[in-house]
């Protein structure tokens, strides 16, 4: 199996625009969930500890995905770049 990349360099790059639209998307999700916690008529202690741990929840996974999608985009760009600078030396 050979490592050689066959790929568009703008397709890639496209990708990696597609990830960050990705992450927005969940940040996006996890607010409108957050807010219809905030609306639902449900005053008690359980309701502050279901909030809390979805606060927590939020936290966590906004810090993970945050943290994978920039590895994500940063190997995307940098083999986007690599494959147009790969493509102007051929002769």
């Amino acid at each position: 199996m050979s490592d050689a990349v066959h790929a568009d360099p703008a397709d890639v790059k496209r990708l990696a625009k597609e990830m960050q639209r990705y992450q927005q998307r969940i940040k996006e999700a996890s607010q409108q969930a957050q807010s219809a916690i905030n609306r639902a008529n449900w005053k008690d202690g359980q309701k502050q500890r279901f909030e809390s741990r979805f606060r927590d929840h939020q936290k966590q996974t906004s810090r993970f995905v945050d943290a994978q999608v920039k590895d994500f985009v940063k190997q995307l760009n940098a083999l986007a770049n690599d494959l147009e600078r790969a493509r102007s030396h051929r002769f």
